[in-house]
């Protein structure tokens, strides 16, 4: 139920306002504001606050008393589960959208319709809200109709069927906390998304009952519980990226598999001027591509970003691009960021510094420097590693359905495109990415030590200019035959001894996928 005003039969509005603001939770103030919108006519009903009818029943003995009040039963919203907020979006009344909006819609003010920066609520509100009917009718001084001049039915909404897996969503939102961060699951055979949680996060229940309170206080948080880390979230992959890498070497014969490098704590390939220090400061000899995935040897992966690099610039940031990155994934109703692969050409159009350098393309070889992606575009390239190259248009919604039941429109996978990298190059770099969890010496191996689930997995720990590390854990599962691949990230997260933010990403997608697979 809605209570609101009539504000022709108001006689004094700061009398009005300051009677009803603590029955509805308002200040004065508030009240006002909504009384003087553009739209409001002395006639007109004007929300004020949306209750329930068990709410109002309390309330009637109050706002009885209060000259121009009036109530009346109103659709809303009701998101029983709290989860993937930010990807569902809010509702915002009508009077606050956008007047071309609701007049081709044919909503009156009050009325609910969807409103947020990037949720289904707001792509999708015309498949879910439907058409208002109308009748235009003279009515006799008794109350009897005496014509219908005119009348257009309503169209009801349709139902949206979407690809989440609950008891996976619930797990990923869980298993984030509250620190800042995300994760994204999706099926690497069909490109559906099983999961896409965004930590902090809000209660969409405020907006729907205009808990103006709880609504400023999502707004000036400064963890940003409204922000969409999933979709608009953009960050240094780190070493998550080193598959890329290694598929390119091999693909251009840059690299024999099985063949040893060097992995020194220093790194100086093109020269004392260009000097990389590895993640680990002891010199760990000769390894060959398994070793240096598994241990994530950054020095073994800024000499293959240096052999790509001497060959062509343009090879590494290409075979990038191949896997989906560095661009939107054109995912249907969800606004997303494009993130970026940095290449020669593209630094050409930086106000300063625009000449592609050495430490440009050893940087991009680990996953650093330049290079900024999404945890959706993330997911999306491990699905890729996992099904031998295919990169899918992920989807979110898969069908939408009348109110009888009736499919109306089924939305398809979608191949958009193909990793350059062949099957049994991608075949090696799994059994590495296998060695990243199962190894002893793997870099995530403690999180899964006693895990049921074969899982493959690369870590990434990319630097930040705040000095903690963005964490990044991604993969597919089970390794012999995968069913999902994801992606998990901790933003920012501030590490300490034995608490390593890979490792804690690492921990975050065993949850998640403890969820799938029905074990601890």
């Amino acid at each position: 139920m809605e209570i609101g005003a009539v504000p022709g039969q108001i006689r004094s509005e700061d009398g009005f306002a300051q009677s009803l603001a603590p029955v509805v939770g308002l200040t004065a103030d508030q009240i006002k504001a909504k009384l003087h919108q553009s739209w409001v006519q002395p006639d007109l009903f004007v929300p004020i606050r949306t209750v329930s009818g068990a709410a109002l029943d309390t309330l009637k003995a109050r706002i009885a008393v209060i000259e121009g009040v009036a109530s009346r039963a109103t659709r809303v919203r009701s998101y029983p589960t709290g989860l993937a907020s930010q990807t569902l979006g809010y509702l915002t009344d009508a009077s606050e959208a956008d007047a071309q909006k609701r007049s081709a819609r044919g909503v009156q003010a009050g009325d609910l319709i969807g409103k947020a920066d990037s949720g289904l609520e707001a792509t999708l509100d015309d498949v879910l809200g439907g058409t208002f009917g109308w009748k235009l009718t003279i009515i006799e001084p008794n109350g009897q109709v005496a014509e219908t001049l005119g009348e257009t039915p309503a169209i009801a909404g349709q139902d949206v069927v979407l690809s989440l897996d609950p008891k996976m969503q619930r797990a990923a939102e869980n298993a984030l906390g509250d620190r800042k961060g995300a994760i994204v699951a999706e099926d690497p055979w069909s490109g559906e998304i099983l999961a896409i949680a965004s930590r902090p996060t809000f209660d969409l229940n405020a907006f729907v009952s205009g808990d103006v309170a709880a609504i400023n206080k999502y707004a000036a948080d400064p963890n940003k519980p409204l922000f969409n880390r999933a979709t608009f979230g953009q960050y240094a992959s780190g070493s998550s990226f080193k598959p890329v890498t290694a598929a390119a070497a091999l693909r251009e014969g840059l690299y024999k598999y099985g063949d040893k490098l060097p992995c020194p704590a220093r790194w100086t390939g093109y020269g004392e001027q260009w000097v990389q220090l590895n993640h680990e400061t002891a010199d760990l000899g000769n390894i060959d591509m398994r070793t240096a995935i598994a241990r994530s040897c950054n020095s073994f992966f800024y000499e293959l970003g240096k052999r790509l690099n001497d060959r062509n610039p343009d090879l590494l940031p290409n075979a990038a691009k191949s896997f989906g990155l560095g661009k939107a994934t054109d995912i249907d109703y969800v606004l997303e960021a494009e993130g970026i692969v940095p290449s020669p050409a593209w630094k050409q159009t930086l106000a300063t510094d625009k000449t592609w350098n050495p430490g440009d393309a050893t940087n991009l070889a680990i996953g650093q420097g330049f290079l900024l992606v999404t945890p959706l575009q993330v997911a999306n390239y491990a699905a890729a590693l996992a099904n031998d190259g295919i990169v899918w248009k992920p989807r979110l919604v898969i069908e939408t359905r009348d109110r009888s039941g009736a499919v109306t429109k089924k939305f398809e996978k979608t191949v958009v495109g193909h990793a350059n990298a062949t099957n049994t190059e991608l075949s090696l770099i799994r059994d590495a990415m296998r060695a990243v969890v199962a190894d002893t010496d793997g870099t995530v191996y403690f999180p899964f030590r006693t895990f049921t689930v074969s899982v493959a997995g690369k870590s990434g720990t990319a630097e930040t200019p705040s000095g903690d590390p963005n964490g990044w854990f991604i993969g597919f599962a089970n390794f012999e035959a995968p069913s999902v691949a994801f992606a998990a990230v901790f933003e920012q997260f501030h590490e300490s001894p034995g608490n390593f933010a890979s490792q804690v990403a690492g921990t975050a997608v065993r949850s998640t996928l403890a969820a799938k697979f029905g074990v601890n």
